[in-house]
C-alpha cells in the first residue's frame, strides 16, 4: 500500500513540475509584437535619423507598419513631410562610369528604413535603421510604458 502512495506522490510531483516548466517557458518566451508597440518603438528609434533633415523636407519611410507609423512620425516631427517609400521617385544612383568605387553613397539622402528584427524577450525589441549614409541596430526595452534605447550600434556606409 505504501508503494501505491509513493507512486501517486511521484506522479503528482512530476505533473506539477511539468506545469511549472511550461509556465516558466511561456513567461520567458518572446511574445507577439503588437502593432502599437511596434509603432512606438520605431518612432523612438527613428528620431535621431530624422533630426538631421531640414524643415520642410520630404522623408520617405520604409516599414512594414504602414500609415500608422507615418501618422505618428508626422505628429512628433511636424516640420517634415512623411511619405511611404513606395512613393519615392526612382533613384538612378551611381552611373558606374570609369569602373572606380564612388567616394560617397550613390542614393539620394531622403529616406529612412525601419525594421523590427526580433523581440527576444517580452518588453524588448531589436530594430534596424538604415539611411543612405548609415546603418544602426538598436536594442530597446519597454519600461514604465515607454520604449528606452539600451544599445545603439551605428555603422557608417
Amino acid at each position: 500500500m505504501v508503494r501505491v502512495g509513493v507512486l501517486i506522490g511521484v506522479f503528482v510531483a512530476g505533473g506539477v513540475a511539468a506545469l511549472l516548466a511550461i509556465y516558466v517557458a511561456l513567461r520567458a518566451a518572446p511574445g507577439t509584437i503588437m502593432a502599437d508597440d511596434l509603432v512606438d518603438a520605431l518612432s523612438v528609434v527613428a528620431a535621431p535619423s530624422l533630426s538631421r533633415f531640414h524643415s520642410g523636407s520630404a522623408v520617405y519611410v520604409k516599414s512594414s507598419v504602414g500609415p500608422s507609423l507615418l501618422e505618428r512620425l508626422h505628429s512628433e516631427h511636424p516640420s517634415l513631410t512623411f511619405r511611404s517609400f513606395s512613393e519615392r521617385p526612382e533613384d538612378n544612383g551611381c552611373t558606374g562610369e570609369g569602373g572606380s568605387l564612388p567616394a560617397a553613397p550613390c542614393e539620394r539622402d531622403d529616406f529612412v528604413k525601419l525594421e523590427a528584427l526580433s523581440a527576444p524577450t517580452p518588453r524588448s525589441m531589436l530594430v534596424a535603421v538604415a539611411t543612405s549614409t548609415s546603418f544602426r541596430q538598436v536594442l530597446l526595452l519597454k519600461f514604465r510604458g515607454r520604449w528606452h534605447v539600451v544599445v545603439d550600434r551605428a555603422y557608417a556606409l
